[in-house]
């Protein structure tokens, strides 16, 4: 599959408009609103790892997160990281965002999380095909807690492959 990232601004402005419905529509709670903007057979990833199939499971458990955990949040779409065209019809996204309680007033790095969208353009707007939403935990690569953790691993790994040769 070739893959561009020549989108153009268009392109890129329809996929703000997109992600500005989807804040309006968590920010009011409103889960119907919310699933309209996937494919009726969207694969939702949430930052969990729990998988939703389809519009009717996103809008259903968003329902429910909306009037439990997330109660009074509000989504933050904030930056449009990259929109990589696939064909006419498709583009993957990259975005980060947060949802936040009442009493948060900014990003958080403990919040931010980090958004890959399949979008397919259907009668002549875009929808989202596919959402995958992780957490952003840099992992880390020097420090005294990274050597630490590397030897340990190292340890393990060769403990455990010697077993195997000696078996």
């Amino acid at each position: 599959m070739k893959t561009s990232t020549a989108t153009g601004p268009a392109v890129r402005d329809e996929v703000r408009v997109l992600l500005d419905e989807l804040s309006d529509h968590w920010n009011r709670a409103d889960a119907r609103g919310y699933a309209r903007l996937f494919t009726p057979d969207a694969a939702y990833v949430q930052f969990n790892g729990v998988v939703l199939d389809g519009r009717v499971q996103i809008e259903d458990m968003h329902d429910l997160m909306f009037r439990t955990m997330l109660y009074g949040t509000r989504l933050l779409c904030d930056t449009i990281e990259s929109v990589r065209r696939v064909d006419e019809n498709t583009v993957v996204v990259v975005s980060t965002g947060a949802a936040l309680f009442p009493w948060q007033r900014e990003i958080t790095a403990k919040r931010l999380s980090r958004q890959t969208m399949v979008l397919v353009r259907e009668e002549g707007r875009w929808l989202i095909a596919s959402f995958q939403n992780s957490r952003v935990k840099p992992f880390p690569t020097s420090g005294p807690l990274f050597q630490v953790a590397s030897k340990a691993v190292r340890f393990r790994v060769d403990r455990a492959l010697r077993a195997r040769q000696a078996r």
